[in-house]
């Protein structure tokens, strides 16, 4: 009988430790039937996160499609503009060339035809020279507009400088040479 008790309490305790197994294990379907609910609304989020990356990702692609488009496009006027402008530098520096060739031949051939004065002649005063030409003006019959009445003095030598200033119109190519000189600084 021994040997019957002895398996008998071997199976009871096996029982016992099955039956706390069960127990743990109901505890543990517990909380998962219990959050069930819980973890289908967390599916569910996910999916929706899941499609909006989705089409997401899909309006990225076309956004980077689209762009590189028009980046290609601009690309390509970029590089016609790119050769345009290096046609126009080259005949610039061949005309420069060319001008500045002329330029030194005249400045030479005007100093050969230029006559030197054996003596230098006293340097006349300027009234002189302004009353002589009003008088050869005149006995040429030409009529000379009023005079415009002197705009007012202004307060400081400052202003006195800026008011004899006067800026002569530039023609539309000296504005561009000046836009472009201070572009290519």
């Amino acid at each position: 009988m021994n040997l019957m008790l002895a398996v008998e309490i071997v199976v009871v305790v096996l029982l016992i430790g099955t039956f706390g197994m069960c127990l743990v294990l109901n505890r543990r379907l517990g909380n998962l039937r219990a959050n069930q609910d819980e973890m289908r609304r967390l599916i569910g989020e996910f999916d929706k996160a899941l499609n909006r990356a989705r089409q997401g990702v899909a309006e990225l692609k076309s956004a980077s499609a689209s762009a590189d488009g028009a980046h290609e496009e601009r690309m390509k006027q970029a590089k016609t503009i790119r050769e345009e402008l290096g046609f126009m530098i080259e005949t610039a520096d061949r005309l420069a060339d060319r001008l500045a060739g002329e330029a030194a031949g005249n400045r030479q051939s005007k100093a050969e035809q230029t006559p030197t004065p054996e003596k230098p002649q006293p340097p006349a005063r300027a009234a002189n020279v302004a009353a002589a030409a009003v008088a050869a003006a005149a006995a040429a019959g030409a009529q000379f507009p009023a005079r415009r009445p002197a705009p007012p003095a202004p307060a400081n030598a400052a202003n006195a400088a800026a008011a004899n200033f006067k800026v002569e119109p530039r023609s539309e190519a000296e504005r561009e040479l000046l836009m472009a000189l201070r572009q290519a600084r």
